[in-house]
């Protein structure tokens, strides 16, 4: 009787300690939602044609950066002890602008807004840190406004455009509930129609933006 007993106490103890172990690693698993800040930076490129034999297209860039604030909320489950997928959606409340100019023309683009969603896989390097990688589709909102440095008119308009997300992070558990996330994330080469020329109506020019960040988060997993 005592035999059995000291067995099934044994059993009892390394069932316990097995269950510590798995819910260590696995700490943070199921919702979570948190707030974040990050310093994003918006390019903006134009192609323009200018009609001249010389020099028929002359290409511009602008580039600047600010700081955002945001949050977040999603969804993290372990599919083995040390890897994991997450998905999450976002709203980062953007304050970027840039001023191009081309040949003349001036436009101005002020980064509104960025949304959407990610989607991470990673492993768990310890019991507390663990690194991702990350893919998505985030939403750029912005105001872009057209006009001539040497005198109005002024054109002015917004623009929406989506554009495929790639990156890489880490997390570190403070503890169970709490933790920080550093990402960095990039959008290249969105191509948005942009408004037509003040002085040439109807004449539209090839656009594109990129945008990167590097974001420090602070999530509470429920």
């Amino acid at each position: 009787m005592k035999k059995s007993a000291r067995i099934l106490g044994t059993s009892i103890a390394s069932a316990l300690v097995a269950a510590s172990l798995s819910t260590t690693v696995q700490a943070g698993d199921g919702l979570y939602l948190g707030g974040h800040i990050q310093s994003s930076t918006l390019s903006h490129s134009i192609e323009r044609n200018t009609g001249l034999a010389t020099s028929p297209s002359i290409t511009s860039f602008a580039e600047e950066t600010d700081a955002a604030i945001g949050l977040h909320l999603g969804y993290k489950h372990h599919v083995t002890n040390d890897v994991f997928v997450a998905a999450e959606v976002f709203y980062t409340d953007e304050n970027a602008s840039t001023t191009n100019i081309n040949n003349m023309l001036q436009t101005k683009i002020n980064l509104q807004s960025s949304y959407g969603v990610n989607f991470k896989a990673g492993v768990d390097v310890t019991h507390k840190f663990s690194v991702y990688g990350i893919a998505g589709a985030t939403a750029l909102d912005f105001d872009i406004h057209n006009s001539y440095p040497f005198a109005p008119p002024m054109r002015s308009g917004n623009g929406s455009e989506v554009g495929l997300t790639l990156g890489v992070g880490f997390e570190y558990a403070v503890n169970d509930h709490w933790s920080v996330k550093g990402e960095y994330t990039r959008i290249s080469d969105v191509d948005f129609t942009p408004l037509p020329e003040v002085a040439v109506p109807g004449k539209i020019n090839p656009n594109d933006l990129s945008h990167d960040s590097m974001k420090l988060s602070l999530s509470y997993s429920f």
